[in-house]
């Protein structure tokens, strides 16, 4: 059995250059001896949506949501492969940015520009996190799932508070990014780059 004790701050900070917020945990709950997070800021037990296995809470937790979705094969032909539900780690974060798509004319003897057209690019979306040990999958075994999701040629399925509050019910993952935390073991930080999709219609 490993005696690793990670600190989720300090390795969010090695690995994303930042420290995350952590939520005070119910006094019923004590958190685990195996972690370290209390160089973490809190903020109120009342906003919690959801404990973890460590004791700590978890505010808006993020699924891929199973189901059928297109793949290559290794002779690149798409075939349906079908996944089962997979949350992502607790220890994940994302970051959404949206921008609007504004036709501009420049306006000959005045100031400014003249705003035609209004439209709303999709959202941009990243989400980094820390896969680690727990009690149901190893941090290794979690990189694997991962890997599966990565591999599809289609959309992906989310759910999640985050996600709902701005409309995205599909995103699309442009790139997958797995890091290395020099010197932690069973630690693999991971980052998603990926933007929202939304089905079109099209009638011919």
């Amino acid at each position: 059995m490993s005696t690793f004790k990670p600190d989720i701050s300090q390795l969010f900070n090695i690995a994303f250059g930042f420290i995350p917020v952590r939520y005070a945990s119910d006094l019923s709950v004590q958190p685990s001896a195996d972690v370290n997070y209390q160089s973490i800021p809190t903020k109120p037990i009342e906003e919690i949506k959801k404990m973890s296995w460590l004791g700590t809470p978890v505010m808006f937790p993020m699924k891929f949501k199973g189901g059928s979705y297109q793949y290559y094969t290794p002779v690149g032909q798409l075939q349906q492969k079908r996944l089962n539900d997979f949350e992502l780690p607790f220890a994940s974060v994302a970051d959404f940015r949206r921008a609007k798509n504004i036709t501009k004319t420049n306006v000959l003897g005045s100031n400014g520009t003249v705003k035609e057209i209004y439209g709303f690019d999709d959202w941009q979306i990243r989400i980094r996190g820390l896969c680690l040990d727990t009690p149901e999958m190893s941090a290794y075994e979690q990189h694997l799932q991962l890997l599966k999701w990565e591999e599809i040629a289609d959309s992906i399925e989310v759910i999640g508070t985050l996600f709902k509050d701005k409309s995205i019910y599909r995103i699309t993952a442009d790139d997958f990014d797995f890091k290395l935390a020099q010197g932690k073991q069973n630690v693999i930080p991971f980052e998603i780059t990926a933007s929202s999709d939304e089905p079109l219609e099209l009638v011919l």
